[in-house]
């Protein structure tokens, strides 16, 4: 999209280059991968956060042999239960005394006292809490950039309607006007950034490699 400088004479007219808030958060974050210049000390002080690893086991074993649809798609069921709370960083006796919690059941293999058993499970409840908190927030980048009310309503009004990427408005975001009331949320991003797409960031960095920036 170009537009008139209209600070020259009307025969001088010089066609400007619009340019998105995603664009130029993409040419930061170019830049920024290309310079060679950072040292060892400045990445190690980097403080990254990823989601930690969970243990897979690959669902098979408990179906084989010979059995109903039914009875297959209950075992399937619960195989995925199991997973997700893998997921949550549970192993497997807190998987188990989570399910005997849920289902009401009392297993013997649970060999603890009453007193103990419910701080698990009260532990349990609370990482079960903030992993759905988590996946509720919006996803983004860590280093995606906060914009006014102002400032996004003139992003949309400029642009509205124009041929441009649309991975490029992962880079930005409206942040929440704040009350006196309010407290400020937004550490949860340099978190959140495993939760988002890595696809879409890969593409964007390979769209940019062969623009007229390079």
């Amino acid at each position: 999209m170009k537009r008139v400088n209209s600070c020259v004479k009307s025969d001088e007219h010089v066609l400007e280059e619009l340019e998105t808030e995603g664009e130029r958060q993409l040419k930061s974050l170019l830049q920024h991968q290309l310079d060679t210049s950072v040292s060892i000390e400045e990445c190690v002080s980097k403080k990254e956060s990823f989601a930690p690893g969970t243990m897979y086991k690959p669902f098979g074993k408990e179906a084989a042999g010979t059995m109903t649809l039914s009875q297959f798609q209950t075992l399937h069921e619960k195989d995925q239960e199991t997973a997700s709370l893998r997921e949550l960083g549970l192993n497997e006796t807190e998987i188990l005394i989570w399910k005997s919690h849920v289902s009401g059941e009392k297993r013997a293999r649970l060999r603890a006292t009453p007193e103990a058993i419910q701080n698990r499970l009260q532990d349990i409840e609370e990482r079960i809490s903030e992993r759905q908190r988590i996946l509720c927030l919006p996803q983004r980048f860590a280093k995606s950039k906060q914009l006014t009310r102002r400032e996004m309503e003139i992003e949309n009004s400029l642009f509205q309607g124009a041929d441009r990427h649309s991975f490029l408005k992962a880079l930005y975001y409206q942040g929440k006007e704040r009350t006196s009331n309010s407290i400020p949320n937004d550490d949860w991003t340099n978190e959140g950034a495993g939760f988002y797409h890595f696809s879409q960031y890969r593409n964007s960095m390979a769209s940019i490699a062969s623009s007229k920036w390079i």
